[in-house]
């Protein structure tokens, strides 16, 4: 009975990293995405055509 029980741990636990396996990726896409655009807005804020510069004329 203990090795049915450990087969079947065993066999959960491939299913379980698959499933991982497969979603990390896209998770990892998504967040680096989000990341990515959040700096990307803060830095037009910063450095965009409507930043007050010193230097302007």
């Amino acid at each position: 009975m203990q090795m049915v029980q450990a087969d079947g741990f065993r066999g959960l636990s491939l299913v379980v990293d698959l499933a991982l396996d497969r979603l990390m990726a896209p998770a990892a896409i998504l967040v680096a995405l989000a990341i990515g655009g959040i700096l990307g807005y803060e830095l037009i804020a910063l450095f965009g055509p409507a930043a007050g510069s010193p230097y302007q004329l």
